[in-house]
């Protein structure tokens, strides 16, 4: 009964066993119910790009997405960082020049325990573009004239920053050589149109809402910058771009007048480790969509697809995008889930293993404790033998004694063999003891029997 019990147990476990699986499977790569995504200002591309990524999340997710508003690429770094942003932009360089290198206002980074859960890539998404920006009746000519401006170079912790300063090293011009004013893309207009302003350096992709709003009106002017090979060949987060002429206007002045040939940097898409594999899978998908490449204007990735995608990556790449971007490598289990469950797989490994150890010496301790079926025969075999040792075969009277003491064995033999299977026969070592000592017993009794017959022929002989 108890067997049965325990087979229909395991039954059972083994039925419910993939669904169990299935339901913790789900459990531990649940997507979170709200994400947020540093973005930066809302003038900037950034935040454009930020606002439409969360329609689309949103439209094919059960999630809410929220988008910060910071002041740029080092705070969206630091808010990956402390966890308190899933998705973050971010300009590559950015972190070295503003912290490692110290130049200008960015406070350094404050001391703080260290980080485990690594940033991690998921996308280039397009090209930064370096623009020196002048009114068009400046007099500024080139940028060797700025020094003494009053030049806009970025806010503090922003990728502006982080582009103009290198920009004002290779010019060879000192922070003291100008004005630099740490102003944001609003403030820049501002002081623009109340002629505050000289310069400002701009670091943005082409299609950004402020240059779209000063260029378009062909009110102002972008300067070259020279020597564009030894500047992308010392600061390594650059690389060669042009901007095309008439790119922002071609009504009352052309701007830029002709093909202008600046640097760039590209525009990361970066996450946490610990995020979400699915979450990211997704992300990544709709980032490298067509629609939505062309929706917020993303020529270069709309254009080359995954091959600029994957360019200037900086941080080892999420599992998430990985599975997008190398899909035949995707593994059959989430890895999350492996990880996540590794600790508990081996406990329930443990405690089976040890169930079982356990289970199987209780069993033999129980089968040892109980009686064996042959432990009754075995003691009517011994009474017999203890009978057959008060006859010695001399006396007349002790033959039918002896025979009839060899048929109690034979009689007990033979019932029990009875009581035992084919298959017992061969497993169970107690049932060959047993039939040695009937064997043995047997022996014993025809020898005596052997003697009181030659005994009896004797005296036979004798009386003859």
């Amino acid at each position: 009964m108890r067997r049965t019990i325990l087979k229909i147990l395991v039954v059972v476990l083994l039925i419910s066993l993939p669904v169990i699986l299935h339901q913790t499977y789900r459990w531990m790569t649940a997507l979170p119910d709200r994400i947020t995504i540093a973005a930066g200002h809302p003038e900037g591309r950034y935040y454009g790009v930020a606002e439409q990524l969360k329609a689309r999340l949103q439209e094919q997710l059960p999630i809410e997405v929220e988008i910060l508003q910071t002041e740029g690429s080092l705070e969206n770094m630091k808010l990956l960082r402390s966890g308190k942003a899933d998705l973050g932009f971010y300009q590559p360089g950015a972190e070295y020049v503003l912290i490692e290198r110290k130049p200008g206002p960015a406070a350094p980074r404050q001391a703080g325990p260290v980080e485990t859960d690594e940033i991690c890539f998921i996308a280039n998404l397009f090209s930064q573009a370096v623009h020196v920006i002048v009114p068009l009746n400046s007099e500024v000519r080139n940028v060797n004239d700025l020094k003494g401006k009053r030049v806009a170079i970025g806010q503090p912790g922003s990728g502006d920053l982080a582009a103009s300063l290198p920009l004002l090293e290779h010019l060879q011009l000192d922070l003291d050589e100008i004005k630099p004013a740490y102003l944001s893309y609003l403030e820049i207009e501002e002081e623009f149109g109340e002629n505050k302003l000289d310069a400002a350096i701009v670091t943005v992709g082409v299609e950004a809402p402020l240059l779209q709003k000063l260029l378009q009106t062909g009110q102002y002017r972008l300067l070259e910058i020279p020597y564009i090979g030894a500047l992308t060949r010392r600061e390594t987060q650059f690389y060669p771009y042009e901007i095309p002429a008439g790119m922002y206007s071609r009504k009352q002045s052309v701007v830029p007048e002709r093909n202008l040939p600046t640097v760039a940097c590209g525009a990361l898409l970066l996450t946490r480790e610990s995020v979400s594999d699915d979450l990211i899978t997704e992300v990544t998908t709709q980032v490298l969509h067509q629609n939505f490449s062309r929706q917020v204007h993303l020529n270069e990735l709309s254009a080359k697809g995954q091959t600029f995608a994957r360019e200037n990556q900086g941080f080892p790449m999420h599992d998430g995008a990985d599975h997008v971007y190398n899909p035949e490598l995707k593994p059959f289990m989430n890895s999350e889930f492996v990880e996540a469950t590794e600790g508990m797989r081996s406990f329930i490994v443990s405690i089976l293993i040890a169930g079982y150890l356990l289970f199987h010496w209780f069993r033999k301790r129980r089968e040892k404790s109980k009686e064996h079926r042959l432990d009754s025969y075995i003691r009517q075999l011994v009474e017999i033998e203890n009978q057959q040792m008060k006859f010695d075969g001399n006396k007349p009277q002790d033959g039918p004694a002896l025979i009839a003491l060899l048929d109690d064995v034979t009689s007990l033999r033979q019932h029990t063999l009875k009581q035992f299977s084919a298959h017992e026969l061969n497993e169970d070592r107690a049932t060959d003891v047993f039939l040695e000592m009937c064997h043995a017993l047997s022996d014993k009794i025809n020898a005596k029997l052997l003697g009181w017959k030659i005994d009896r022929l004797g005296e036979k002989i004798k009386d003859d």
